[in-house]
């Protein structure tokens, strides 16, 4: 089995700064990679990409989903890398 990379966008409840949100994501296990985007009409989120074992059941967007601060969520991209 290979390694699978999910790529996504998340985007800051109101009230959270995306600053608050970026410190957040980044701690989920897995966390590849994650930065601040501008967004449409000047607002800023989050792209961020998360690697895990394939066949591991693991649905990043759902623990995001359940993450406080988070809004939405929005994959983007998902593929075999490994």
């Amino acid at each position: 089995m290979g390694k699978v990379l999910v790529r996504m966008k998340v985007f800051p409840d109101e009230g959270v700064t995306p600053e608050q949100l970026l410190a957040t994501v980044k701690k989920v296990d897995g966390c590849n990679k994650a930065e601040i985007i501008d967004y449409v009409f000047g607002a800023k989120v989050i792209q961020a990409s998360f690697v895990t074992e394939d066949g591991s059941g693991r649905d990043f967007e759902e623990e995001l989903q359940n993450t406080k601060g988070v809004s939405n969520v929005q994959v983007e991209e998902v593929g075999l890398i490994s």
